[in-house]
């Protein structure tokens, strides 16, 4: 909204600096920091006045409830703190005319919808569990079906199918998935989602960590969405995409915002309402600017919490015994014995790594 600040240049000179993706995607980071900052303390007197806080019993590890013992009682559903900046950022500093900024956040209010709904469940013990699994994993679906639809209907037609594949010259081997695409695109947005909702498990690892992933989006939407950088480094150039540029910058400044209350010990959790939302919002990124496959490396700290809980379900089901000590992967290294703020630096250290290679990416093609 405020990009057309720009037209009033005429006037007020400096108001030029709106017409910048750059300069509006740095402003939009600080001030969706600034939201969740701001709203944070107050939100979580609300949430602790409604008795909206975190069931930490674990009926099927004792070993797992004595250890987050200290979380009882702790406010849930920050994520509402999270969306809200995001919009809010988003709204101000993006160009609503962009497609993908609206889809984005469209994608993002319906997972974090979903979330609040799973939420809702738990914690009024409708469901100890909160959503039936297959229930929610079929309501996930349904609005990934609807996100390829709308990304079908509004994307960049010339490259809404097709795959890129690091490594690869784009000229010589850029194929076009044709009918398998929706398959792809509901396992890429539903994976995502739920990678990063089984990573919210322990104080600022799934913030921290979509953050870093966030900023790498940043960064490969800018060039995604520059004619001259996405020839230079031989990816597609994604009409009207850049604008994404500045919604994921909100989204890190949101992220940190969050964090500043997230971080151990935590004041609040994010719960389902922001671990869906921001999960398929990235997902949701990735798959606009046709870097799905960068997505598996600068997230793969969420592939590996994804793949630990179906590599413990499926040894579960088809040996009788675990994998792993305790799924998903961060709880294993728990039980390993590692500290919890041992465990949640040293995977944000190799969440750096891997979005650095995600970035080194786009010097491979």
């Amino acid at each position: 909204m405020l990009k057309y600040l720009a037209n009033l240049e005429d006037l007020y000179g400096p108001l030029r600096v709106f017409d910048s993706i750059t300069f509006r995607a740095a402003v939009g980071m600080v001030v969706a920091f600034l939201a969740a900052l701001a709203a944070g303390p107050g939100f979580i007197r609300l949430l602790k006045r409604l008795r909206v806080t975190e069931n930490m019993d674990k009926p099927d590890s004792a070993e797992l409830e004595k250890l987050h013992h200290l979380k009882r009682d702790t406010p849930t559903m920050g994520g509402i703190i999270l969306v809200c900046a995001i919009v809010v950022g988003g709204v101000l500093f993006a160009d609503a005319t962009s497609p993908y900024v609206w889809m984005t956040l469209v994608v993002l209010l319906a997972f974090a919808t979903l979330g609040l709904v799973d939420d809702y469940v738990k914690l009024r013990r409708i469901r100890p569990g909160g959503l039936a699994r297959p229930v929610k994993l079929i309501a996930q679906f349904v609005l990934a079906a609807g996100a390829c639809l709308m990304l079908c209907a509004f994307g960049d037609v010339r490259h809404v199918t097709h795959l890129l594949v690091p490594g690869t010259k784009m000229a010589e081997f850029y194929p076009d998935l044709g009918a398998m695409y929706a398959p792809f695109f509901l396992l890429v947005l539903v994976g995502s989602s739920n990678a990063v909702n089984l990573s919210d498990g322990l104080d600022g690892l799934a913030a921290g960590l979509v953050a870093l992933v966030a900023l790498t989006f940043t960064v490969l939407a800018y060039a995604a969405g520059h004619a001259e950088v996405s020839t230079y480094l031989r990816i597609p150039f994604v009409r009207h995409s850049g604008e994404l540029t500045v919604l994921c910058a909100t989204v890190v400044g949101a992220t940190l915002g969050f964090l500043w209350f997230n971080a151990h010990p935590a004041r609040v959790f994010m719960g389902d309402t922001g671990s869906l939302g921001l999960g398929a919002a990235i997902g949701f990124a990735a798959l606009s600017v046709k870097q799905e496959l960068v997505l598996l490396v600068c997230g793969g700290v969420f592939v590996v919490e994804a793949v630990s809980v179906l590599l413990q379900i499926a040894s579960c089901r088809t040996r009788g015994k675990r994998l792993l000590r305790c799924a998903p992967f961060h709880h294993h290294l728990e039980f390993s014995g590692w500290h919890e703020n041992h465990v949640v630096v040293r995977l944000w250290c190799i969440g750096i790594v891997l979005a650095a290679l995600g970035l080194a990416s786009l010097k491979m093609h």
